[in-house]
């Protein structure tokens, strides 16, 4: 057999020595030659200077599984009846190993995220001049006295309405007596609403509205856009 050259480094476990001496070797692990690995496993434990005690019951009992598997693994097979599964002694074992080479897997990436991340700088929040706002706190008491200020303000009037500074009736009267001199021409709506403040334009309209509504002129209009006129009721054609 070739001599066995080991170099002693710290594992973390029996499972990883085993994974350790598989990786090494190249080795399968659904297919493990039991000899072999026990013999190096055997041979680490030998070479190793200082025992743990605690840590070294793991490593023995790991030991005497791999003894207790060669043995199987060398006794002469028994037949099995048919129906029966012919188990392998190394079934347990390869499980673990698989299981274990897993969480190492994830173990390690997870090394690397918080390497990477031990790199990186946050920066911290810009609001240097950030100031608490401090809220006053109220009972009930201000919150009644609230409600009937609200209460209050609705018996106040919001809105006030100036006197007319123009009469409608006057305007109805001044409009008839213009149509009586234009009988035969009307008047021009334009002419009546363009004139004058803003309150005496619409007086003159309200005034247009309420001869209309009383029958007492009609408007006229030629076509789109053109000028409307005013007429008296009879001189309409």
């Amino acid at each position: 057999m070739q001599a066995l050259s080991l170099k002693l480094i710290a594992f973390e476990g029996p499972l990883d020595l085993l994974l350790h001496l598989i990786e090494k070797n190249k080795i399968d692990i659904y297919d493990i030659p039991i000899v072999s690995i026990t013999e190096q496993y055997i041979a680490y434990l030998k070479a190793m200077e200082e025992f743990d005690m605690e840590a070294a019951s793991d490593f023995l009992i790991m030991a005497a599984t791999l003894l207790q598997i060669k043995s199987r693994m060398l006794l002469p097979k028994l037949p099995v009846a048919e129906g029966e599964d012919d188990a392998d002694p190394r079934q347990m074992l390869v499980e673990m190993l698989v299981e274990y080479r897993k969480i190492k897997s994830a173990a390690e990436e997870l090394l690397l995220m918080k390497e990477a991340a031990d790199k990186m700088i946050y920066r911290c929040h810009s609001f240097i001049d950030e100031t608490d706002i401090i809220f006053p706190k109220y009972n009930a008491s201000h919150l009644l006295l609230a409600l009937t200020d609200i209460v209050r303000s609705e018996e106040i009037p919001t809105a006030y309405i100036e006197a007319q500074a123009f009469s409608v009736q006057e305007k109805m009267a001044d409009i008839m007596r213009l149509l009586s001199a234009n009988k035969k021409k009307g008047i021009v709506l334009s002419d009546l609403l363009f004139t004058g403040t803003r309150h005496e334009k619409v007086a003159v309209f309200l005034g247009v509205l309420e001869l209309l509504k009383l029958g007492l002129v009609s408007i006229n209009q030629s076509k789109q856009f053109a000028p409307i006129y005013i007429f008296t009721r009879q001189e309409v054609s």
